[in-house]
């Protein structure tokens, strides 16, 4: 029996994110691709002359309405993933954008981290150093090796001050 549209692609979007967390523009996309698979035409009613754009809005609404998208606990775990990584600052910025979530939260989150722990990217170039077991390189060799992994002028500085 076919559902109603709004409640065929709520659904979908709920298990969608059963399995994968993610961001509101991910699953903006998600259900707009579920919108122009055929399959979903024969599963669901869309009334006549619906705005699916409209729709989709309101379904993430929903979504986030009821806690079920929780993009700051989904970017903190993010993060710490990144973080321990051992990426730089600029590097998880990059990979944060590109898994959807808004330029603004990103630096205000990262803005936050900085303001608790001014020192926050040197103590990830240290462990990065540590673990790559590069600290033997020659100054330029190193200072080249840090500047591919995109950790900031200023922190590399701090570090052959050290």
């Amino acid at each position: 029996m076919k559902k109603n549209a709004d409640e065929y692609l709520f659904n979908e979007a709920v298990k969608y994110l059963g399995k994968y967390p993610a961001t509101k523009k991910k699953i903006k996309e998600y259900l707009q691709k579920k919108i122009k698979n055929k399959k979903t035409y024969s599963r669901a009613i869309f009334p006549e002359g619906i705005d699916k754009d409209k729709l989709i809005e309101d379904i993430v609404d929903k979504l986030d309405e009821l806690k079920i998208i929780n993009e700051d606990r989904y970017l903190d775990s993010m993060f710490n993933y990144y973080e321990q990584s051992l990426f730089s600052i600029k590097k998880i910025k990059n990979k944060l954008y590109q898994k959807g979530f808004d330029q603004k939260s990103i630096d205000e989150y990262i803005s936050g981290k900085l303001y608790e722990d001014p020192d926050f990217e040197l103590e990830i170039l240290k462990k990065y150093i540590k673990k790559k077991k590069i600290s033997n390189l020659e100054l330029s060799d190193l200072k080249k090796k840090l500047y591919q992994q995109s950790f900031s002028e200023n922190s590399i500085y701090k570090l052959i001050r050290e």
